[in-house]
C-alpha cells in the first residue's frame, strides 16, 4: 500500500501537477494577501465610521424629535448593518469595562474598532457602536455576512479561486501534454530493458521531445545492432571452438583403434597437435581482442624505431615466407615513432603473417614505410588471390575468413586485432584489393604531439 502511494506521488504526472499548481497558487495568494493587508484597514475605517454615524443619527432622532428607538431604527435599517434595541446593558453578549460604562453614563457614544474584524477581536468584543436612545440602548454593528467587509473578502476569494481553478485545468492539460511523450519513452524503455529491440517511437511535435524521441530510436537501433553482433559473436565462437574440438575427438578415437599403421598413428597425432595449437591461438586471440576492445585508457607511448621494429617482424616470419619462396620488396624510411611498442609489434605480425598466408608459392610481398610531420603511413601488399569488394568490406570483422577452405590456417581475429590497435593509437587500417591481383593493407598512424 505504501509503495503504491509513493509510486503515485512519485510519478511524473503528479510531480508536474504538484510543482506547477503549488507555484501558481502561491503566485496568486501572495499578491491577494498583500492587497488585502493594504486595503483592509481602509475598509475597516469606512465601516467603523458608518456604524458610528448610524448610532449618532439614531440618538439625535430620539432626543430631538422624541420618537422611540424602534421608530428611529426603521429610518436607518439597511443591508450590511445589524441594529439591535436593548432594554438594558445586561443584554449585551460581551462585557463592558468600567471606562466604557462611565462613558455611556454621560450619554456619549461608545464606539469600538478592533484591529482585526471578526466575532472575536482579541479582547472579547467586535466592531460596534453603542448609544442610549431614551430608556433603551441601541447597538449598531456591521453584518458579517453582508456589507463592505464581507464583499471585500468574497472578492478576495473570487479573484484567487477562479484563476486557480482555471489555471489548474490548464496546468493539468499542459502536464499531460508534456508528460505523455515522456511516459511513452519510459514504457518503451521498459520493453528494451526486457530485450525487445524492435521498439521504435514515432517522433511528434518539435523541440527537445522530438529530439529525445529520435535519440531514443537511434539508441535502440544501436542496441539492436550490438545484440545482433553479440549473437553472431557467440555463434562464431561456438563454431570456431567446436570444429577443432570435434577434430580432436575424432582423431583421438582413431588413435585408440588397433588396426591403424604407425604412419597413420603419426599422422593422426600431428593433426591433434595442430588442432590443439589452433585452439590455443584462438583462445589467445580472443583474450587479446577482448582486452583491446574494453581498454579505456590510451596506450602507453614511448619513442622507438618503427622501421627497425617492422624489420624484426619480417625476420621473425622468415621461415614462413622462405618456405613459400616469396620475394620480399622492402622500402622503408627511418622513422622514429612514439607509441605502444608491444601493441604495434602485434599489428605488424598480424598484417605480414596474413600476407604470407594468402600469397601463393613464388609470389611477392611488399612493405613500405613513409612519414611526414602529421602521420606515419605503412603499407603491406601481397600478390595473392585478392578479394571482391564485398569481402574487402567485411575483412576486419571478427571471425571473418575469405577462404573457408583454409579456415584452419587462421582464427579470423588477426585483422580485427590489428585494426583495434591502430584505432587505439588514433589511426586506422584500410584495404585496397582486387580479385586475382592481390591486396594492399595501409596503416595510418598520427604523429603524437610532444
Amino acid at each position: 500500500m505504501r509503495s503504491k502511494f509513493g509510486k503515485f506521488f512519485g510519478s511524473i504526472y503528479m510531480r508536474f501537477l504538484l510543482v506547477f499548481i503549488g507555484t501558481f497558487a502561491l503566485s496568486l495568494m501572495i499578491p491577494a494577501i498583500g492587497f488585502g493587508a493594504a486595503k483592509a484597514p481602509e475598509i475597516r475605517r469606512d465601516v467603523h465610521f458608518s456604524v458610528t454615524e448610524t448610532a449618532r443619527s439614531i440618538k439625535a432622532l430620539t432626543e430631538n424629535r422624541g420618537i422611540t428607538a424602534e421608530e428611529a431604527i426603521s429610518f436607518f435599517a439597511k443591508e450590511g448593518t445589524e441594529i439591535t434595541v436593548l432594554n438594558s446593558l445586561e443584554e449585551l453578549d460581551f462585557p463592558l469595562s468600567p471606562m466604557d460604562a462611565e462613558l455611556l453614563s454621560r450619554g456619549e457614544i461608545l464606539s469600538k474598532m478592533p484591529e482585526r474584524y471578526g466575532r472575536d477581536s482579541g479582547d472579547g468584543r467586535e466592531m460596534f457602536a453603542l448609544v442610549s436612545a431614551g430608556d433603551k440602548w441601541v447597538l449598531v454593528r456591521p453584518d458579517r455576512r453582508k456589507g463592505p467587509i464581507a464583499d471585500f473578502r468574497g472578492m478576495q476569494i473570487f479573484f484567487v479561486a477562479v484563476p486557480l481553478a482555471f489555471g489548474t485545468a490548464l496546468i493539468i492539460l499542459a502536464s499531460v501534454t508534456v508528460a505523455k511523450p515522456i511516459k511513452r519513452i519510459s514504457n518503451a524503455s521498459k520493453k528494451v530493458a526486457e530485450g525487445d529491440f524492435s521498439v521504435q517511437l514515432t517522433p511528434k511535435g518539435g523541440g527537445e521531445i522530438r529530439e529525445l524521441t529520435e535519440n531514443f530510436n537511434g539508441m535502440v537501433r544501436g542496441l539492436s545492432a550490438n545484440e545482433y553482433l553479440h549473437k553472431e559473436f557467440i555463434s562464431n565462437v561456438s563454431h570456431e571452438f567446436n570444429t577443432p574440438i570435434m577434430s580432436l575427438k575424432g582423431y583421438a578415437k582413431l588413435l585408440k583403434r588397433g588396426d591403424i599403421t604407425p604412419a597413420q598413428r603419426e599422422e593422426y597425432a600431428d593433426i591433434i597437435i595442430a588442432e590443439s595449437e589452433r585452439l590455443s591461438r584462438l583462445s589467445s586471440d580472443m583474450l587479446k581482442l577482448s582486452e583491446l576492445e574494453n581498454r579505456g585508457l590510451p596506450p602507453e607511448r614511448k619513442s622507438f624505431s618503427l622501421d627497425e621494429q617492422i624489420r624484426s617482424v619480417i625476420i621473425l616470419l622468415q621461415q614462413s615466407w622462405e618456405d613459400k619462396n616469396l620475394d620480399l620488396d622492402i622500402d622503408m624510411e627511418e622513422v622514429a615513432f612514439s607509441g605502444d611498442e608491444a601493441l604495434l609489434y602485434q599489428l605488424w605480425v598480424n598484417l605480414i603473417s596474413n600476407a604470407v598466408r594468402y600469397t601463393d608459392n613464388g609470389g611477392k610481398i611488399g612493405v613500405t614505410l613513409t612519414a611526414d610531420n602529421s602521420c606515419v603511413t605503412a603499407a603491406v601488399s601481397d600478390s595473392g588471390r585478392g578479394m571482391t569488394q564485398e569481402e574487402a568490406d567485411s575483412v576486419f570483422r571478427r571471425f571473418y575468413k575469405t577462404d573457408s577452405s583454409r579456415s584452419s590456417c587462421g582464427t579470423g581475429l588477426g585483422l580485427a586485432i590489428a585494426k583495434r590497435i591502430a584505432e587505439l593509437h588514433g589511426g586506422d587500417i584500410t584495404i585496397s584489393s582486387e580479385a586475382g591481383k592481390g591486396s594492399v593493407f595501409t596503416v595510418t598512424l598520427p604523429v603524437a604531439e610532444e
